[in-house]
């Protein structure tokens, strides 16, 4: 089994600090290092100097560390900089030893899923091979330049979230997957660790605090449980759940190592997927929709292959001409019921019915169909209206009205079902985009069960 004993150890030391006396070199005067609710803050009675690039000497203990804090270039010390007075800073970073040269390195965040267990039912876990240390409630990956173990801890009753290379790497890549780590994890789970967070190589280590705390999505695409949602609806319509039980699995860890490297490697899918959980953390009705919208088109611009677009819709020219008498054929029955005008440009339309696809002019329409299409992934008709819905948003309909009066309720259910229609579809784009084949939920249909007849089924295969 895996042993977090030694960091912990110290974790649990350093948040304890309460007003513990330290000593800053070079600087006269008494200084005393506290943590107050997830905050280091050094207090200082002196005659205080900025330090050099940012970093200031501390000793605790008889141990010596740096510390950082963004106070320490302030205006307002720099006012007061040659007279004697009492300072207070904001620490968000600690330091001791160099862990810069270090190749094996373990990355602990609080986690604050409340007991949620985001591995669990979703994501695939290692199997213990006897040689690589084993734990509970974890996952395996392989970003091409490391193994990694990604681990839900929990010890005194505190929960973490450890990022650990199995396999040697340097540091600045440590950091570069681990960050895309905390991303992959938090898209396919629905949570994402963050905030304050600690990185040790053996005893050394380095702490900080980031601006963007834990998020929570009040989504996920992959459940290997049939009822995840099940308090919410009938017997009738759980029995419905169930009969999937045998057909849902985890997330494999090939599928999870390769969404991981595409994020690591692309900055552009990086920036989506934290813009796709932050609005799913905020639950906000109104943002959803459209930041949804945005990110499908981002998507597209990502996946689409433009070599694999086809250009020429009918290749059978015999065919295609065939078809284009038969409509006219058809067109010439309504004649008499439709304006001469009228008849006249839907000739023109029908003529040109196979002629070939500029790729680089297709419309808008038609480039967020395309990578379901390149992917494999047929499109419901009410997969077609949602995507639709993306007109509404940019021609400033922000609440999708379509003449109709409805209460502020159906507004709300309205825009909430779209949502969860584009998050659906977003994850579908995903995951196969990473070689998953498998059931995602479809949220709609749970968030909407009662109300919404569109939906055919709670899981959906691709």
């Amino acid at each position: 089994m895996k042993d977090f004993q030694m960091e912990i150890a110290i974790i649990k030391k350093i948040e304890e600090l309460s007003s513990e006396q330290v000593s800053l070199p070079l600087l006269e005067g008494q200084a005393y290092i506290t943590k107050i609710n997830r905050e280091f803050e050094l207090s200082f009675e002196g005659i205080f100097r900025n330090p050099e690039k940012g970093l200031m000497d501390m000793v605790l203990k008889g141990k010596s560390y740096k510390i950082t804090s963004h106070d320490f270039d302030s205006s307002l010390q720099n006012l007061f900089r040659n007279l004697p007075a009492k300072h207070t800073f904001s620490i968000n970073g600690m330091y001791k030893g160099n862990i810069m040269d270090k190749s094996k390195f373990r990355m602990f965040f609080f986690d604050t899923s409340n007991g949620n267990r985001p591995f669990y039912l979703k994501l695939e876990s290692p199997k213990h091979d006897g040689v690589i240390p084993w734990a509970f409630h974890s996952v395996r990956i392989n970003t091409g330049k490391a193994i990694y173990d990604i681990v839900q801890h929990e010890q005194d009753s505190i929960s973490y979230i450890v990022i650990e290379n199995l396999t040697p790497v340097d540091f600045e890549n440590f950091q570069k997957d681990s960050y895309a780590i905390q991303k992959g994890i938090g898209f396919l789970t629905g949570y994402m660790p963050g905030g304050e967070h600690y990185i040790f190589s053996d005893t050394d280590f380095q702490y900080n605090r980031l601006a963007r705390v834990s998020l929570k999505s009040i989504y996920y695409p992959v459940t290997s449980n049939p009822s995840p949602f099940s308090y919410e609806f009938s017997n009738s319509e759980k029995e419905e759940m169930k009969s999937f039980k045998d057909l849902l699995i985890k997330i494999p860890s090939s599928v999870i190592s390769t969404f991981v490297t595409q994020i690591r490697d692309n900055e552009d899918l990086s920036v989506a997927i934290l813009f796709l959980i932050e609005v799913s953390h905020l639950k906000s009705i109104v943002s959803m929709p459209g930041v949804f919208s945005v990110i499908l088109e981002s998507l597209a611009n990502i996946i689409i292959n433009p070599s694999q677009m086809r250009s020429n819709l009918i290749t059978d020219k015999k065919l295609a001409q065939k078809i284009v008498s038969e409509l006219n054929t058809v067109l010439d029955k309504y004649t008499s019921r439709i304006h001469p005008d009228a008849v006249i440009k839907i000739r023109r339309r029908i003529a040109v019915l196979n002629s070939p696809i500029k790729t680089q002019k297709i419309t808008n329409a038609m480039k967020l169909r395309e990578p379901f299409d390149q992917l494999g992934i047929p499109l419901s008709p009410s997969d077609e209206k949602a995507i639709d819905y993306r007109n509404y948003l940019l021609h400033g309909n922000i609440l999708m009205n379509d003449g109709s009066e409805r209460s502020s309720e159906e507004i709300d259910d309205h825009m909430f079902y779209i949502s969860s229609k584009l998050y659906t579809l977003i994850s579908k784009l995903l995951l196969k985009n990473c070689g998953f084949s498998g059931y995602v939920i479809n949220h709609a249909k749970f968030r909407n069960g009662k109300n919404i007849q569109d939906e055919s089924d709670y899981f959906e295969l691709i």
